[in-house]
């Protein structure tokens, strides 16, 4: 299996920078900073598959990229939450109702197909987040931001559908 592939979007980030405090939109990144399918799950998710599979080196270090650049997007997501004014805890809203991250949230299949498939279902479900954010908002910065992680996401469902075709045709 050919596993020299590279997860990474090689483009800055936006600053995070709003036009003005909204604690509304803040709590609505919540979820995707560490709601069920959030960057906080994905973090710990790649993480966990990337020492799991430690014994194939290159495809670890893809997972291990792919688990630094979603802490890179929650690092920003936090930042932004903050500005927004709002403190960035690792809780998402239902009914005005915190519900704390827990590990449960991680997907801890060790069938790599099934780690593939769920990985790229993630990502196509965090997008749709992004983009349902992008449409809520007026704020052209918040939106640069939302738009630059989506690149990196659909740049992980690009690596993760090579590696999963890779592993069909090896089967």
């Amino acid at each position: 299996m050919n596993n020299g592939l590279n997860p990474i979007v090689n483009l800055p980030y936006p600053k995070v920078n709003v036009l003005e405090k909204n604690q509304s939109f803040a709590y609505k990144l919540l979820d995707i900073y560490s709601g069920t399918i959030s960057e906080f799950t994905a973090v710990g998710q790649y993480s966990f598959q990337s020492i799991f599979l430690n014994e194939y080196k290159e495809l670890s270090k893809i997972l291990e990229s792919i688990s630094i650049t979603e802490m890179r997007h929650l690092k920003i997501l936090g930042e932004l939450i903050q500005t927004l004014g709002l403190i960035p805890y690792y809780v998402t809203y239902k009914n005005n109702s915190p519900i704390p991250w827990n590990s449960d949230n991680i997907n801890y299949t060790t069938n790599y197909r099934d780690m593939l498939t769920s990985n790229i279902r993630n990502e196509e479900l965090s997008i749709q987040k992004y983009n349902e954010l992008i449409s809520e908002t007026n704020d052209q910065n918040i939106k640069d931001i939302l738009n630059r992680i989506i690149m990196d996401e659909k740049k992980h469902i690009e690596v993760l559908s090579i590696l999963l075709k890779q592993y069909d045709e090896d089967q």
